[in-house]
């Protein structure tokens, strides 16, 4: 429950909606109530006025506070209205549609007011889980799987807004106004009440049990809807391998079980839910049933009149509505529970890269890039680095090769500080990059990777990448810059074009142009390439060389390359294996020795990958 509690918390911001949720229950509370008492003159005085006796007798009786000021009220009112329509019955019909008016227009603006709330509060919850999931490092989204974080933002907060937007408003309403019914029903009669409350623990039992048979079920049916939506994330994403090894019936096989898993598990938890009404309504009939046998024998003695065990009735059947929603929120709130609690998880996974106490902003940079005596392990086990040092000095370019797994991507991730490593210092402009403010060096950095990033929107907004102070003339120059220029005139809308998920609707060679101009739009000092002309054609290639090197132009520049070629003008080149600087130097130095650096170009003019257009690996 506190991390329900902790959601509730978040629908204080919203207090105005809170007064307004409040006040509004108050008056329907109110309005059922002074509806509820005018039954009694409508029986007594309307419908049996013959019934004397009784109700001599029960005048006779001194009255509660509450019954008399109900009486004193309708009384005022009835008098207010006898110059529109007598002194009749027809004073008392229109008190009671005015009542009822009153509570239903009261009614409206309530449930109104708590789906305002409600629907507000899961907005800045989702609002917050996002922000908490985009803080978190790579560590994070390799141990949690993506259908899992779709899940977690997109589904679990639908069950809380099930009992925030929709239940709670039941709630609220029906405890106002079940507090109003409770104290009517004593003032109105005390021994029935008191016997009635004999019977309200009969109903409470079933309320516990199929709460918790259903917090259990609704855990697992939550489950595997992670699970759903993990097969489909990565269905969808390996869809063109899928179709290229004619794998379609076998994934269709794998999401069917994974369907049928969340089938069964929702189904158990909705027969949980259907069977609660059933079980309630008898129990509360039979309750009824022993209440009338009781009351009949009032009535025949005369301590009680019709219309006071008439309003007294219609009092319990206004207060079984209440109970029923309150039991209905309790099923809501044990499902909300448990996606509260699973939000929560994520909203407190601890961010294992953040800014330091006294972190600093980067100020100009008077340095280059240096990794001192760095070790680095993704699982603590197997080192991937290993007391690497390694200095990109400022406006320079320094390129890293070397076989697969080699620590070269590594080392890249290590610089924008997307780990820390586990010992030794990685020092950007001076500083090591723990002691910096992560907004601030990250701004300072550019990257263009293998694979390139772009999102479904227009192709100004890609290049522009959030900024809206960038004018249209320096989107078009860091464009023709990029070479991707041309190719962008002829879409469909030109720089309006909506490139699709991923920006699949361009080619490859396309694709790594676009990043490349958002990084010339960046202008960031410093520069990562990863690898950023890998699997491109010939021509492509040719495109995004060039363009690379109008984006190399005087910046600080790391590049690592599987294709040698490409690295030729180089200021220094950097060869690893397993984890270790082996070789450094120029090119023609590195080609003159017969070290690893030969026998990385010899082997790739063996298996012909250093030709224009072979990729690398």
């Amino acid at each position: 429950m506190k991390h329900f509690f902790r959601v509730l918390s978040i629908a204080r911001r919203h207090l105005l909606w809170i007064i307004v949720v409040v006040c509004s229950m108050l008056a329907v509370a109110v309005a059922t109530v002074f509806a509820l008492n005018m039954i009694r003159p409508l029986y007594n005085q309307v419908l049996a006025p013959g019934a004397a006796a009784g109700l001599a007798r029960r005048a006779a009786r001194p009255e509660s506070f509450l019954i008399h000021w109900l009486d004193g009220g309708v009384s005022w009112l009835r008098m207010q209205l006898q110059p529109a329509v007598g002194k009749g019955a027809a004073g008392i019909l229109v008190l009671i549609f005015g009542a009822i008016v009153v509570k239903n227009l009261a009614t409206f603006l309530a449930r109104y007011s708590v789906a305002q709330l409600g629907l507000a509060t899961i907005r800045d919850l989702r609002n917050t889980l996002f922000e908490a999931i985009v803080r978190q490092g790579p560590r994070f989204f390799y141990r949690v799987p993506s259908g899992v974080l779709i899940s977690r933002v997109v589904y679990d907060p639908r069950f809380i807004q099930e009992a925030l937007a929709e239940r709670l408003g039941d709630l609220l309403q029906s405890g106002v106004t079940l507090a109003g019914l409770l104290v009517y029903l004593f003032s109105l009669d005390l021994k029935l009440s008191l016997v009635t409350l004999v019977v309200a623990p009969v109903l409470i039992t079933p309320i516990v049990y199929f709460a918790r048979r259903l917090r259990r079920r609704s855990r697992q049916s939550q489950e595997r809807m992670g699970d759903l939506t993990t097969v489909l994330d990565e269905i969808i994403r390996g869809m063109k391998v899928i179709q290229a090894f004619g794998m379609e019936q076998f994934e269709a096989s794998k999401f069917r079980r994974a369907t049928q898993r969340h089938f069964w598990a929702s189904l158990r938890a909705r027969a949980i839910q259907l069977a609660n009404a059933p079980v309630m309504e008898s129990v509360g009939t039979l309750g009824a049933l022993a209440l009338i046998a009781y009351a009949s024998a009032k009535i025949g003695n005369g301590a009680m009149t019709l219309g006071d065990f008439s309003a007294f009735l219609l009092g319990l059947w206004a207060a079984y509505a209440p109970v029923k929603n309150l039991n209905q929120f309790n099923l809501a709130l044990q499902q909300a529970v448990v996606a509260s609690k699973r939000v929560f998880e994520l909203i407190d996974e601890p961010v294992e890269i953040q800014d330091l106490p006294g972190a600093r902003p980067l100020g100009q940079l008077k340095d280059g890039i240096s990794l001192e005596g760095v070790w680095f392990a993704y699982d603590d086990e197997r080192w991937v680095l290993r007391d690497v040092n390694l200095n990109v000095p400022l406006g320079k370019t320094v390129a890293l090769v070397g076989a697969s797994g080699a620590g070269k991507s590594t080392i890249a991730q290590l610089i924008p500080r997307f780990w820390d490593p586990q010992r030794g210092t990685v020092m950007v402009g001076g500083h090591d990059v723990r002691s910096l403010q992560l907004a601030s060096f990250r701004a300072r950095i550019g990257v263009v990777a293998q694979e390139t990033v772009l999102f479904n929107d227009t192709v100004r907004a890609n290049i522009a990448f959030g900024r809206n102070d960038i004018s249209q003339g320096r989107i078009e120059a860091a464009a023709k810059a990029a070479f991707a220029d041309a190719f962008i005139r002829a879409l469909p809308r030109g720089y309006d074009t909506i490139i699709g998920e991923a920006g699949m609707t361009l080619s490859g060679g396309q694709r790594q142009r676009l990043a490349i101009a958002r990084a010339l739009v960046k202008d960031p000092p410093i520069l990562i390439l990863d690898e950023a002309t890998s699997f491109l054609d010939p021509e492509a290639e040719r495109l995004v060389q060039q363009a690379l090197d109008n984006l190399m132009h005087g910046r600080t520049t790391l590049m690592i390359a599987h294709r040698l070629s490409t690295v030729r003008n180089a200021d220094t080149i950097v060869v690893l294996e397993k984890g270790r600087i082996v070789q450094q130097g120029s090119w023609e130095e590195l080609v003159k020795s017969e070290g690893p650096f030969a026998r990385l170009i010899a082997m790739q003019r063996l298996t012909g990958r250093d030709r224009p257009g072979a990729g690398g690996s």
